[in-house]
Order: C-alpha cells, then structure tokens, then sequence
C-alpha cells in the first residue's frame, strides 16, 4: 500500500523540468523529510530530490547487512551502496557506513532513538584546539518548541530524565520493559545511578523487535517516511523525484538559479525559488564543494575554506553486561538509557543506552568484520569468511549478556573534514585525527561505568576508539560568524539569499545523543524560517506596488 501511494507522487525528470517549484528540497533522509513536511502543510509546491528509492524494499535480501556489495541490491534495502573512504590517524580503509539511502534516509535503519540535546549543549564552549569558540547561534529556548513538535511527529515515547533540566517534554508512555531490561534498570538505581526509559520513536506494536539495522515491515517503527513523508502527501503538495543525483548547485553571487541533476543517464536541470540542502553530514558539503563557478571557485558557499571542515562523529562504547540470574527478553527491550555521565565533574562524557540486543553471532560477526575492514588485516584473503568461528564462539560466550551502547561527544576540529575524492566509489573521502583529549574521555567513562556498575560483570566489547560513522555532523556548521560557519542561525547559508541546509552538517557541536531528534526539529525551525523569509518579502512587494500606486 505505501509503495502506491509514493508512486502516485512520484515523477519522472522531464516532468520535474517543466515545473518552477516554491521549494526544491536535496536529500529526503530526517531533515529534507521534515522540512518537505512542514513547507508543504505550508502550501508550498515541494519537489523532494532523492538519490535512493521513493520506497526501498522492506524485504531485505538476504544476508545484505553483511554480505552484498551489489549497490543495487543495497540500495534496494535502503542502504548507501558504496564503502566509504576513511583516513583515519593517516591510516586508509573503506567500511560500510550505517547509512541510509532512499525517501526515509539512515532513518530507515536506525534504532529509533530519538533524545533531545541537553541545554548546555547549546552554551559557548571553546574549541578544542584553543581556536574561536564554535557554539549554537540559537539557544535551547529557540529550538524547544520544535523538539516538542518533533516528538509528536515521531510519536516518541519514554520517561523524563530525572537529572535533566529540559522542559515541556511531549513523550507518550512507553510500553513495560520485558524481564531482563527492569533487571538492569534496578541494577543501575541500587547503583546509585539515574536511570530512566530511552526516548524511541515506535508505536511498539505486538511482537515488535526494534528494526534496528533494517527497514520495518509493520509500520511500528517510525522513520521519517512514516512520521513525514506519508502524513505530508495528501496535501497534494509534495512531490518525488526519485533515484536522482545532484551534480551541483548553479549559482550567481548571491542567488542559487537551478539544480542541475542526473537520473539513470539523462542530465537535467531543476528550477525552484528556495533550495532545501540535506543530503547529510557527508554529502551535503561534498555538493557544495563541487558547485564551483566564476563566483564560487572554491565551492558555493566557501569562501573562508570552512566547508567540509569542523567533521564530528560520536564514540560508541558496546558493552556486554551479564545478568544476575536468568531473565526473559520477551518484550520491549529498546528501554533504557541514564545520563549521569553526560557532563560530569566539569567534563563531557556521553549517555548510556540499552541497544535491545544480545551479544548474538549475527552482531558480533558485524563487529569483527568492520574491525577488520578498518585494519591492515583486511588485506588477508578469505579473513572474512573465516571470521564466522570466533562469532560462533563470542555468540556461545555471551549468550545471556545485554549489549549497551555509550554515546560519547566528540568536539570539533578544523583539521577533520570530507574532502572530494572521485577516485572513491562515494566521490568523497574522510580525512580524522583521533586528538588525545578524546581517547582521554573515552578511557575515563569506562572507567566511570565499571567504577559505578560493580555487581554485575561487563565486558567491553570495543577496545579502541569506535567512531559512530553513521553519526556525521559539523560539516556545513552553523554560526554568526562566516569566515568559521557556513550557515547562519536559519541555517541559511552565508552570502546566498535563497539556500538552506537542514541536517546533522550543521551542528556547530555533537551533544552526547542520537542527533535523529534535533535533525528533525531544527528542519522543522528551518521552514518556518523559509516561510517567515517568503512571506515577509511577498509583504515588501505588495507595499511597494501600493506605494506605487497611490503615487502614479
């Protein structure tokens, strides 16, 4: 049924040439959904340009989250197709990135975790380096009202932190947890922590297991193409043009004139009097950079060499924690999360979240497989397969442990980037340092969980430092200042009237969460945004017509 309903709002090139559109929106991943959703309950005409699919497959091919390297089978799942390309402490690798690719983006595959940043997320902090403070252009209270219409989009349910010093929280009551999760849960408060129901976008229907990795087959996990893209579809003013590339952004001085796209081997060009960029944390930057003209020689909206620059992701610190006796994992077990650690003792260390897995062969024959794409080990023939014994074996250790997941801020640098490389599939590559001060923190939270965990044995099960790359954010940051930012606090992009980003590339900063929630909610602060611009100038016009009436 949904595959029908999209294709009736779904377009071929020519057609999208032959139309001037109020807003054409680049990427359909969290905030180009969340931004076509609100711009068309606007009434504005929204062309939606997506790379992937309208509706990917949500009947996997087998064994695609491991095996295929076919990009259309990938993309068929909703997957990016193509390995990334890393440098990574100047060591060079390609891995499968957690990423989504069709109308829905990485929201397809993610677990649904959707958490606020926390106030002081939004305070000027220096940066890491001893450079120019890089801090939020807005504060907390502007983007407030937005989380709370994010949360009702994305019918997020979980209970208040009892730590935190958000407010007006619009969560609706989260399912019991099953057995072993309210284990943990009482292991964590006679800890003396703070626990407290992660925030989750789902509806929890019966026999739900969470979707992570994958696209969901009952509409219980809410994807922005559930939560959006389908609920902005009867207004009759949106509008898809799928499996289509943007080559680049074709501007004047000051004025963004047409997109110019390929789909399947025709090259077109697209015309709309606002542009939407959300393409990601990686790709949105990479369009920039190759929008080059007379007046943009260095990318549209580079002049100071920011673009691209300012690359965070999160560390993710995957836990095993074994219970006290045998306990059911029947039921919702996405479940908790506490933030003791977020900031602590005046340093930034991150959340902690129950991932609503078990330690099985399938995650750990995930894990072994992209420790050893990242390494010189991959470089040995057959390794991979031969991976399967130690996972069997790992899957036989940690049968009745919990995986946790801890979500570690990571600050920005100038020096970590994404760069054009069209010698990669991708046509970008990562360029990251590992600075000292985050393997400082990193080495100081694990300490503070085993510190403070102590009846329960855990193991972790990442040794080194393990970058989130389904977390990219900072690339295209926003800020009041043009020569450290490239949009600024509209998200607007310095020096260009009618061109907008809405994505993870403009966080100025990572927090310590998920940035699913506040992708969404600052989209939706971006089109309120764009229509304040639009109908402010439509004001301007019509005065001066009046004015030049009355005086003719």
């Amino acid at each position: 049924m949904t595959q029908q309903v999209l294709q009736k709002h779904t377009i071929d090139l020519d057609s999208a040439q032959s139309s001037n559109w109020d807003v054409a929106i680049i990427g359909g991943g969290v905030g180009g959904s969340a931004a076509a959703y609100a711009l068309a309950h606007k009434g504005y005409k929204v062309l939606l340009v997506e790379k992937g699919y309208a509706s990917p497959s949500n009947t996997e091919p087998k064994g695609v989250e491991i095996e295929t390297e076919d990009p259309e089978e990938r993309l068929q799942a909703g997957r990016w197709p193509y390995k990334l390309t890393t440098q990574v402490d100047g060591s060079n690798a390609e891995l499968w990135a957690p990423l989504g690719c069709g109308v829905g983006g990485s929201s397809l595959l993610f677990a649904a975790a959707m958490s606020r940043l926390e106030p002081l997320d939004f305070d000027e902090q220096s940066a890491p380096d001893g450079g120019k403070a890089l801090s939020w252009p807005i504060d907390y209270q502007d983007i407030e009202p937005y989380y709370h219409q994010a949360e009702q989009l994305y019918s997020v349910c979980g209970t208040a932190d009892p730590l935190t010093h958000q407010a007006n929280l619009n969560l609706k009551t989260p399912p019991p947890m099953c057995e072993v999760d309210q284990h943990f849960f009482d292991v964590f408060e006679n800890s003396a922590l703070h626990p407290y129901r992660l925030h989750v976008g789902a509806k929890f229907l019966n026999q739900c297991d969470g979707c992570g990795g994958r696209i969901c087959r009952t509409a219980c996990k809410q994807d922005s193409m559930q939560s959006t893209i389908l609920p902005a579809l009867p207004t009759g003013n949106l509008t898809i043009l799928d499996q289509t590339q943007v080559l680049s952004i074709e501007a004047n001085s000051h004025t963004v004139t047409s997109l110019t796209v390929k789909r399947h081997d025709t090259i077109g060009n697209i015309t709309a009097n606002t542009y939407v960029l959300s393409a990601g944390g990686y790709f949105s930057p990479a369009v920039l950079l190759r929008s080059r003209n007379k007046h943009w020689p260095n990318g549209l909206g580079n002049t100071h060499d920011v673009v691209g620059r300012y690359l965070m992701f999160h560390v993710s610190e995957f836990i095993a924690i074994w219970p006290k006796g045998k306990f059911a994992a029947k039921g919702a077990r996405n479940t908790i999360a506490l933030r003791d650690f977020y900031h602590f003792n005046g340093q930034k260390y991150g959340e902690l979240q129950s991932t609503g897995m078990g330690a099985g062969y399938g995650n750990i024959l995930y894990y072994l497989r992209t420790v050893v794409d990242q390494s010189w080990l991959r470089y040995i023939p057959l390794l991979r397969q031969f991976l399967r014994i130690p996972a069997y074996i790992g899957a036989k250790l940690f049968s009745d442990a919990t995986v946790f997941a801890g979500i570690l801020e990571d600050f920005p640098y100038f020096s970590n980037r994404v760069v054009i490389d069209d010698q990669t599939d991708s046509g970008i590559r990562v360029e990251y340092t590992i600075h000292d001060e985050l393997k400082s923190r990193t080495k100081a939270f694990r300490k503070l969980l085993k510190k403070t965990v102590k009846s329960n044995f855990m193991f972790p099960m990442t040794e080194s430092i393990w970058l989130n790359y389904g977390h990219p954010c900072g690339t295209c940051s926003a800020g009041t200042d043009p020569t450290t930012s490239v949009v600024d606090k509209n998200c607007k992009v310095h020096e260009i009237d009618n061109l907008y980003i809405a994505d993870s590339s403009i966080m100025p900063t990572s927090g310590a969460t998920n940035p699913s929630l506040t992708i969404a909610a600052n989209a939706l602060r971006v089109a309120d945004a764009i229509d304040n611009r639009i109908r402010s100038t439509e004001q301007l016009v019509t005065t001066a017509k009046k004015n030049t009436g009355s005086t003719s």
